[in-house]
């Protein structure tokens, strides 16, 4: 069994960073988001690292034990931070070190995705977040999001960049995943495409959310089944 002492010895110690909690979605049952209107909850501060705050934190000795660095958004999406460039540059250029970053794609423009996957190339992947054919059935969960720019912006990247996509499974989605498959395949290379029916409010079918002053309900998915909540596959 590998301790920490052996990976940090053999460069193989992996990060898992939250670099902003800042974020352009308000998916309902994100932790980040009230449910009751889709605003932030009010207990987050707005906060992020800046290329300093990175540099202070993982210094060039510190870098050199790291393999991966994942930038994932639990509290806000990793694209928000305003220097995700700039630590992305700074990984790449002074270590071995791979990147990881999950996010819902639906912000900054094309040129700037093209620069990211110049920057990163062949030392990781993004993944990014697709949860339909259209867009209303993609923002029904990724809400405040634009299934076409998303789209734009991964083929963007996918001109030097390793993507990958990520599937949240409703009821409303279920029986559409290999047409998202086949729609993101039409664009561009994906390595993988990763479905994971929601997990969130596992103790009950329908989740309430408000938007608008109207109730809406995500429900959970009834094909893949409530014991298979949280559970992982590819297509």
């Amino acid at each position: 069994m590998k301790t920490y002492s052996n990976l940090y010895k053999d460069k193989k110690l992996n990060a898992w960073l939250d670099i902003s909690t800042y974020c352009n979605a308000a998916c309902p049952q994100c932790h980040r988001t009230n449910p009751d209107g889709l605003a932030k909850v009010g207990w987050l501060p707005l906060i992020q690292w800046s290329l300093s705050d990175f540099k202070k934190a993982f210094p060039l000795k510190t870098l050199e034990r790291i393999g991966n660095f994942n930038f994932c958004g639990t509290w806000g999406d990793p694209i928000m931070n305003k220097d995700i460039l700039e630590i992305c540059k700074y990984i790449i250029d002074n270590s071995r070190c791979w990147i990881f970053i999950n996010t819902n794609g639906s912000f900054r423009d094309d040129f700037w995705w093209t620069h990211l996957g110049y920057i990163i190339e062949g030392r990781g992947r993004v993944v990014f977040d697709i949860d339909g054919t259209n867009q209303q059935m993609h923002s029904y969960y990724r809400q405040n999001t634009d299934l076409s720019k998303i789209l734009k912006n991964m083929k963007a990247y996918s001109q030097f960049g390793s993507v990958a996509i990520f599937t949240v499974v409703y009821k409303h989605n279920e029986d559409h995943l290999e047409a998202i498959n086949k729609m993101v395949k039409d664009i561009c290379t994906i390595k993988e495409h990763l479905c994971v029916p929601s997990d969130r409010a596992h103790h009950i079918e329908r989740f309430k959310f408000r938007k608008n002053k109207q109730n809406h309900y995500l429900e959970h998915s009834p094909k893949y089944g409530m014991s298979k909540q949280g559970t992982a596959f590819n297509l």
